[in-house]
Parts: structure tokens; sequence; C-alpha cells
């Protein structure tokens, strides 16, 4: 058992708290093989789930929030939420395939503030109260590489929080938008009670650690209002606005030297401290490159320093319809992969739900890219479908509005394209209970708004899965860890298909990616349009694995689908490894001995298959 950690934080740097407490736990060999859950610690679970119902999805009006007003309300706040409920859910989060945690950010936040996210820090080098302690945390990631899962910690190194305050005396909050110098005047530091003061008083008042109280190490520019940069601009310039201003009212750092090497050293010492295994780092696309490249140089040395060969540094990267694939926004900026947010999350939603031709998403991959084989492409993305922005999009998660009696295989089906497709899967709390949140929805039920687009607001995306005053369904009081739903069981039951230690599941993690001509005829064969069967490949070697889909809320004609006719010269048939519609007990123990003929005609090899309303069926020869 690791040295019990000090409970109090240090208010300065010191070099020598960056020693690991004990034995680090090894990296993945390969982060293919991981699948991924993000969570925010607010919204996840408090471990006192025992004491209140489990919400029932047949059953649903009985938990329903009697004052709606209070409900939304609710959802601007901290609710309850803890790393200790996040530890008692290692069982359930395992059982659903998961491998790796991806937890939202946990350090301390403005006391006055309710930054429930915890993107608005106050103190780098402490847990906020409200979640737990920095012990609570170390206890949790011991008990997840005990189980050998792996943990990667959110972090947001460009800005702090809304730790101070600009000076406006006889100027207009309108004088504060963004400008490049000279720096606005600061009137004083947030205080734990929301008071600006002259100078830091205790710990908990403006920012920490000490060395982060220079008001030279903030740009002080003002907020941004362009998110990207002009035509006539250098989207690479270090100095555009959406690099220097405030996001929103969070301060944005000056990564010049100093504050620059002082920030990974923060970082630093959460690894040694907590033996993380990876860091998903928030808002890089508005950090220079260089100064990316250096932190994540600086990072990446300390971990293979102390044995963490393969530390994840997994990037967000935002803005218009570029992907995640976009090599320079990776390597220029010295990360190991980005989170494919914006268009590659709602081609995937198109396509699953039929709107979409099926190769509205496989083109993302191409036949080859910049750096060779297609196949690598799956090392550099980070697979998502709904998350807590849903930056580039609605804001509505996949299952919202969707009231067909297939929704929540629908739902399931999904993932499980992000299971058998490139690149790492991600899943985001909620979405194995088919979660509906939705901005539009819930505003238009309670708050009608007219005309125009509708306000920005992120609360509805976040609901709470333990049973607080803001849990999803507009329910209250109830929990939602049900490892019996419907889409939970089929998440499960694909991820074990993806994880299994034989040629089907390495397939399914590393392989090549085809999209598969079908035909309802038998022999004009064409790309699967929208409301089709969509059949693709994963190909590794002589390994095969073939995933089908019914993108249709009705069931499907028969369909021939084409698989690779040089694997299978010598085999009649493929092996059944998933069907979306076993029973329940079929899904947790999958039957054997299920197959579906191969048939070999003008020199092509198909398979014959029908599908139900939002069907899923995998097959392998392996």
């Amino acid at each position: 058992m690791p040295t019990p950690i000090e409970t109090s934080a240090p208010l300065r740097l010191d070099l020598a708290s960056l020693t690991p407490r004990g034995p680090v736990f090894p990296s993945p060999a390969d982060w293919r093989d991981q699948t991924l859950y993000f969570l925010l610690p607010d919204r996840f679970s408090d471990a006192n789930e025992a004491g209140r119902p489990r919400f029932d999805h047949n059953h649903p009006a009985q938990f329903a929030a009697t004052d709606k007003a209070a409900w939304m309300a609710a959802g601007k706040v901290f609710t309850g939420g803890t790393l200790k409920g996040i530890r008692s859910k290692l069982d359930y989060l395992q059982n659903l395939g998961v491998t790796t945690l991806w937890i939202g950010p946990v350090w301390k936040q403005c006391a006055s503030l309710e930054t429930y996210h915890g993107y608005g820090i106050q103190n780098f080098l402490d847990i906020d109260p409200r979640f737990g302690s920095r012990q609570d945390l170390r206890d949790l990631i011991d008990d997840a590489h005990a189980r050998g899962m792996f943990v990667l910690l959110d972090i947001i190194y460009n800005h702090a929080g809304n730790v101070f305050f600009y000076d406006q005396r006889g100027t207009p909050a309108s004088s504060l938008d963004y400008r490049f110098s000279p720096p606005y005047p600061i009137h004083g530091w947030r205080s734990a009670t929301g008071a600006s003061i002259a100078a830091p008083l205790t710990p908990e008042d403006a920012i920490q650690p000490r060395e982060f109280q220079d008001t030279n190490w903030f740009t002080r520019a003002g907020k941004i209002n362009r998110f990207d940069p002009e035509p006539w601009e250098d989207p690479l310039h270090p100095l555009t606005e959406f690099r220097r201003g405030d996001f929103f009212d969070l301060k944005n750092l000056e990564l010049s030297p100093q504050p620059l090497s002082a920030i990974i050293d923060v970082f630093r010492y959460w690894i040694a401290l907590s033996d993380c295994d990876g860091f998903r780092i928030d808002t890089v696309k508005h950090v220079p490159f260089e100064a990316s490249r250096n932190f994540c140089g600086g990072i990446r040395e300390f971990a293979e320093s102390i044995g963490k060969n393969n530390f994840l540094l997994l990037g967000e990267v935002t803005g218009g319809s570029k992907m995640a694939r976009d090599y320079l926004d990776i390597f220029g900026r010295n990360l190991d992969a980005a989170l494919d947010i914006g268009d590659p999350a709602e081609r995937l939603t198109g396509v699953a739900k039929g709107f979409r031709p099926a190769n509205d998403f496989f083109a993302i991959f191409g036949g080859h890219d910049q750096l060779g084989s297609h196949r690598e492409a799956g090392r550099y993305h980070v697979s998502i479908l709904d998350d807590h922005d849903m930056v580039g999009r609605e804001k509505r998660r996949f299952a919202a509005a969707n009231s067909s009696t297939s929704r929540l295989e629908q739902a399931a089906h999904a993932t499980g394209m992000q299971l058998t497709t490139l690149g790492i899967p991600c899943i985001y709390y909620g979405t194995e209970q088919a979660f509906d949140g939705s901005l539009q929805d819930h505003d238009r039920l309670i708050e009608p708004f007219s005309g125009g687009n509708p306000p920005f607001d992120d609360r509805y995306i976040r609901e709470d899965m333990f049973g607080g005053p803001f849990g999803a369904f507009r329910t209250t009081g109830c929990h939602f860890f049900n490892p019996g739903h419907p889409a939970f069981l089929r998440i499960a039951a694909i991820a074990r298909v993806r994880t299994q230690k034989n040629s089907a599941g390495l397939a399914l993690r590393r392989g090549r990616s085809y999209l598969r001509d079908i035909s309802l005829d038998g022999s004009s064969f064409a790309a699967s349009q929208g409301g089709q069967i969509a059949g693709w490949s994963r190909i590794l070697y002589r390994t095969e694995v073939l995933v089908c889909l019914n993108t249709a809320a009705s069931a499907s004609a028969p369909t021939h689908v084409t698989i690779d006719a040089s694997l299978h010269t010598g085999a009649a048939n493929l092996k059944v490894l998933y069907r979306g519609d076993w029973t329940d007990a079929e899904l947790r123990n999958p039957p054997a001995g299920e197959t579906v003929p191969i048939v070999h005609s003008g020199g092509r090899a198909t398979v014959q298959i029908q599908l139900p309303a939002a069907g899923m069926l995998i097959l392998s020869a392996a």
C-alpha cells in the first residue's frame, strides 16, 4: 500500500515534492486497447445511492421533479458528487467494459463561485473540498490500478478561474473586450468570500500556489470575442486574440518561460502525487503551439523519467469543421492524440440515426493519410459521441427527442460504432443509461424562449447520475446505476467482444477499416445510404471482423454485405460474436454456435443478413 500523502497542500512549488510515492503503475502498451469513460465528479456519484431508489426507465413519471424551476436551478450549482463516489462505482464501470477513467477537473475552485464543472481553478495544488481530498484522489487511482484500470486527469494550464477583478472604476464593463496592450489593471484578488482584496490573506484567498500571485503572469487582455482567427490572420501566430484573451470570465495565463515552467511543475507534482496515467488537456486550441510543445515535452520527459513510458497527452482541439486527424493539431502541439470534437461526432450521430450515408463518417479516415496506412490513424484520435460541451453542434445528447421503440438499442449501437471503428473509444457518463439531456427540449418544456438561437447553457447535458437535485430525465432523488439497462447490457457485450484476447478482438482494436458495399438483390452493390444497413470490416493480417448496423428505425430488408473474398476461401460461415436482439441472458453469456453462411459469386464474397430496427451484428471467422 502506498505511503499516505500529506493532508495539506503546499503553498509553493518544491521540486522535492516531485518524487513519486512508491513504484509507479506502468502505462498501457497501446492506448488503442483502452475504452475510456468520461465523467464530471460533481455529477456522477456521492457514494450514497444505496439509500435511494433506482430509476425505472419503464415508469419514469414516478420520479419527476415536482418543482421544475428548482430542478433547473440545481443544474447551475454544485450538486454533491465526490471522488469517493467515483471510487464506489468501479465495479459498475468495469462491468460496462471501461478500462480507463477520464475524470473531469478536481482542482480547488474559487470558494465563492459555483464552477461545479471544475474548469475555474483557484488552487492548482489542492483538490476542491466539495469533491474530497488529495488522499481521496490517490485512493481512487490506487483502487483503479488494482483492477488493471487506468486514470486520466483533466487539466487546465493556460488559464485559472475567475481569481481576480479588473479595475473598472469609471470604466464600463464593455471596455474589457480584448485588447493587445496595454494590459488591463487589476483591482484585487478574489477572496474566499468573493471580495476584492489587495493582498492574499490565507491559502483560501487568491490564486495558489503563491508563485502565481504575480499579476505579470496573466495576459490581462480582456475577454475573447473572436474564438477563431480572421481569414487574414495567421492561425498559428501566438499573439492572436483567441490565444491571449480570457476564456469568458476565466483568467488567461501568460505562458512566457517562467509561468510556463511553473505550471509544468504543478502538473509534474500531480503525476508524482496521484500516479495518474495521462492528462486530458483542456482548451488546447487557445494555447500557442510553442507553449504546447514545451508543456507536453516537459510532462512527457518527467513521466518517462519515473517509469511511465506511455503517459497519454490527449488534447481538446476545437474550432470550425476541422477534424482531430489534422496532424498539425496533434504533432505540432506535441500531443499524443486529440478528441473528435464537433464535425466527426456530428457525422457519427447522423450515420447512426440513418440521417446521413455511412461514408460521411468513414470518409474521415480515407484509404490513407499523410503518415501512411489509415490503420495508424487510430492511435491519434479519441472517438466521442456525447460530451459535456457539444462544441460546434447542438447541445443535445444522442438519445434526446427520440421516442422510437428502438431508442435504447440505437443509443447503445451508436456507442457500438465507437467501439468497432478506428480510434480510442470514449463513453460519456450516462450514455449507457440513454440519458437524453437537451438544452432545447428542456428549456422549451420549462422556460420557453422565442426566436433566434437558444441560450448558451451546458447544464442539461451534465445531469446527475446519483440521485441529486438535478437528475436525468427531469428527476430528483433517484439514481441511474442500472447494470440491467438495455443500453448498458449491449454496450458491455460489444466491449467484451472488443477486449477479448484473440485475433478478432485485436482486429477490432487495431485493424484497418473498410466500409463495405451492400446490395438488396445480390447483384447491384453500392455504398450504404442513410436508413439502410451499414457494414464495415476491421482487418488485421488474416483476420476480418464484420460489423453491420441497421441505421433505420424499422426492420431491414434482407441485405447482402460484402466481405474480403481472399480471406474466406476455405470458410463456409462466419461466427456470430454479437447480436443486438439477443435476450438479456444471452447478452451476458453469448450463445455459441450461431453462424451466418458465406456466399461466393462472381468473385465477390458476401453474407446475407436481416436486422431489426437499430439492430447490430458482429461476425468473424476467428
